[in-house]
């Protein structure tokens, strides 16, 4: 039995795994779209005030108008996606992202391409770019041509029997008019354990170990969010760098219940590489959770980390930084959690409604 994919899936699940304040009460909601969705990508704004988005589980392309709740689909979803398939047609769309001007890139998982669209809901082109670092997907973009990936590959494409690890990983941004690659970050290595697939033994990525987050904001400007030091460093166009000041933190331990949730993401997943659901499976797991475990920016500057919970349903709390610092934290009404920002100061959330999501504009005040 092959179990490549499997240890694949394992192992970015491990990668991925947690002054003033403001309380939710400054969050005000001021829209919610009325339908539910299975699964919410994160959500772009368009500068019309409509907001763009993917049903990661319906597997569709939406738009939508939260002041009047109209919701469109675009494109059309197929099971066959080839080299000649129309710009519109998707397979698994997974994340969506603001080019410059008004051009949005609709990131499929499925067909590993990337479409573009005009804000209108137009589909112009498959986005061409040079292939580096294997064929994962781009999700990072900014507003001046560039495109950003992180080069997983020296994490996952080791030898079988290999002990030796990376101590960084490369962040790569891609010149979208010339096709020029060069390097403009690095990011600390993960931590390793032992995992147990079936007969299986292989070094794995630690679940809920800090790791580092990376982003752009729409100028170019760059920013690392460090998990181990929490705290986050930026860096200009130019390539100065300027590193942020550490923020000390109250760890929480990783539960058992924490434990049993992750081999169960893991098993869902596993699912459609033909894993057999009763394979024995254990997992190496950090002691204590980090500081964040997920980071997002705003256009304005701010980069939001999202801080690990003791309970899976408990309210979702944000520290908020810039190039200065930490300035505040956020949280979000229960059930809500960040999936975008906009102008006047609109934050968008994944709210739980019924057996799914769905969109919610909340303002902070």
């Amino acid at each position: 039995m092959k179990l490549v994919q499997p240890f694949r899936a394992l192992a970015l699940i491990g990668l991925a795994a947690c002054g003033k304040a403001e309380s939710q009460g400054a969050l005000t909601l001021e829209h919610k779209l009325p339908g539910s969705f299975a699964q919410l990508s994160n959500v772009v704004e368009l500068r019309s005030g409509r907001v763009a988005f993917a049903d990661t589980k319906g597997k569709l392309f939406l738009s939508a108008d939260l002041a009047s709740g109209d919701v469109d689909t675009l494109g059309t979803r197929s099971e066959t996606i080839t080299p000649q398939s129309p710009p519109d047609q998707y397979k698994f769309p997974g994340w969506v992202a603001h080019l410059g001007g008004d051009t949005v890139a609709l990131v499929d998982f499925a067909a590993q391409r990337t479409t573009l669209w005009n804000e209108q809901g137009k589909a112009l082109k498959v986005l061409t770019m040079p292939q580096v670092a294997h064929s994962a997907p781009v999700l990072v973009y900014d507003t001046v041509g560039h495109a950003y990936k992180i080069d997983y590959q020296q994490v996952l494409a080791r030898e079988p029997g290999a002990t030796a690890t990376p101590d960084s990983i490369a962040v790569l941004r891609i010149a979208l008019g010339t096709g020029k690659v060069d390097t403009v970050a690095m990011l600390a290595g993960p931590e390793y354990g032992e995992a147990v697939f079936g007969e299986q033994r292989q070094r794995a990525v630690k679940v809920f170990a800090p790791n580092d987050f990376f982003g752009v904001l729409p100028s170019g400007d760059a920013w690392v969010a460090r998990g181990h030091e929490n705290r986050v460093d930026w860096r200009e166009s130019s390539g100065t760098w300027k590193p942020g000041t550490r923020r000390e933190y109250q760890s929480l331990p990783v539960s058992q219940a924490d434990k049993e949730r992750v081999l169960a993401q893991v098993r869902e997943q596993g699912q459609q590489y033909g894993m057999p659901q009763e394979l024995n499976i254990e997992y190496p797991f950090a002691d204590t959770k980090p500081p964040f475990d997920f980071a997002l920016s705003r256009p304005n500057g701010e980069v939001w980390l999202q801080r690990p919970r003791q309970e899976e349903n408990a309210a979702i709390t944000y520290d908020v930084f810039t190039s200065a610092g930490w300035q505040r934290d956020v949280t979000f009404p229960s059930g809500a959690s960040l999936v975008g920002f906009g102008k006047g100061g609109a934050i968008y959330a994944s709210i739980k409604q019924g057996q799914g999501k769905t969109v919610g504009k909340f303002v902070l005040k």
